[in-house]
């Protein structure tokens, strides 16, 4: 059975749209994908300085330092283990009941298809200059003309991967 939600959907969406304006009016939107490449670009420039400094994205001074951004990454990990240990719903497991409803219990299926997606998740966002969350939150937060078509399309495709992917339901606790 899946729990209920510990705040409301449109309370977490007012608390995301308050953290988003005032990050863009202390620094600069939101995102975390950037930071993935800026890992890679600490770990190449340790390997190869030679073929780090003639790169053309990795050799960018943005992508050659810790910002913000890497803390934020680390707060979001941080802060959701929190809230999870602090509101009782932290639990070990190897994968989510809507996974077993759907495909079973074999674990090394999950975690290949995890992975895959993981990675096709990140070339997307870094095709795309920014992850879907970053377009999404920060482009409302900016009051962005593009978020209006961005969102519909964002949620639209959602809503049919999560259709197409669990075609079942687990069984959700209600009031």
């Amino acid at each position: 059975m899946v729990s209920k939600a510990l705040l409301p959907w449109w309370v977490g969406g007012l608390l995301l749209g308050l953290i988003q304006i005032l990050a863009v009016v202390a620094n600069s939107p939101l995102g975390v994908s950037t930071q993935f490449v800026v890992v890679d670009s600490k770990i190449i420039h340790n390997v190869s300085e030679d073929y780090a400094k003639e790169h053309s994205l990795i050799s960018q001074e943005k992508y050659t330092k810790f910002g913000y951004g890497f803390w934020l990454d680390i707060g979001l990990v941080c802060g959701a283990f929190l809230a999870a240990v602090l509101s009782g719903s932290f639990r070990l497991s190897l994968t989510t009941k809507w996974w077993k409803v759907n495909y079973g219990s074999n674990l090394g299926r999950r975690f290949a298809t995890g992975f895959v997606g993981g990675i096709l998740i990140l070339l997307g966002s870094r095709f795309a200059h920014g992850c879907t969350s970053g377009a999404f939150a920060s482009g409302w937060a900016q009051l962005s003309l593009s978020a209006l078509p961005f969102t519909i399309t964002l949620f639209g495709f959602g809503m049919l991967t999560a259709k197409l992917a669990y075609k079942q339901s687990p069984e959700i606790e209600r009031e």
